[in-house]
C-alpha cells in the first residue's frame, strides 16, 4: 500500500507512454494516490535515466522546493529500475517482485532491497533513511 506523508511527492517514471501508464494505474485505482503531473514519461524522453531529471524539474516547478539526488528515490523491481535512478540522479530501492531478486537487486547497487512491499511502515522508516 503507498502511504502518505506530507512532505513526500510520489509519482511515476516509467518508459511507458504517459497515456499507457495511466491505464495501468487507473485500473488499479493507484493515480489517486500519485501526482503524476510531476512524472516523466517515455514520451517525455526514450533514454530512461534522463526520465529522472524531467520529473525532478517537473516537481520543482510545481512544488518551489529543489528535488535532486539526496531526496528523489526511484523504486523498482529490475535492474534497469535501478541502472535507471543510480544514473539519472537518484537514490533506488530495489523490490524484489519481479524478475530480478534480492541479489541482483543489490548487485546492480541498490541502495537498499525489500522483497516487497507490504509493510508500509517499515517501507516509510527505509525511505526516510536513503533521503540524506
Amino acid at each position: 500500500m503507498l502511504f502518505s506523508d506530507q512532505h513526500v511527492v510520489q509519482s511515476v517514471l516509467s518508459g511507458n507512454l504517459r497515456a499507457v501508464s495511466m491505464i495501468k494505474l487507473e485500473t488499479f485505482d493507484l493515480d489517486r494516490y500519485l501526482d503524476v503531473e510531476v512524472g516523466a514519461y517515455g514520451d517525455d524522453e526514450s533514454d530512461r535515466p534522463r526520465l529522472v531529471a524531467i520529473a525532478q524539474k517537473r516537481a520543482e516547478t510545481k512544488y518551489g522546493a529543489p528535488f535532486g539526488r539526496e531526496n528523489t528515490i526511484i523504486i523498482g523491481d529490475s535492474t534497469h529500475d535501478i541502472a535507471t535512478g543510480k544514473t539519472g540522479g537518484a537514490s533506488t530501492l530495489g523490490v524484489a517482485t519481479g524478475s530480478d531478486g534480492i541479489d541482483a537487486l543489490r548487485a546492480a547497487g541498490a541502495d537498499a532491497v525489500v522483497p516487497d512491499l507490504t509493510d508500509a511502515a517499515e517501507i516509510h522508516k527505509l525511505l526516510r533513511s536513503l533521503i540524506n
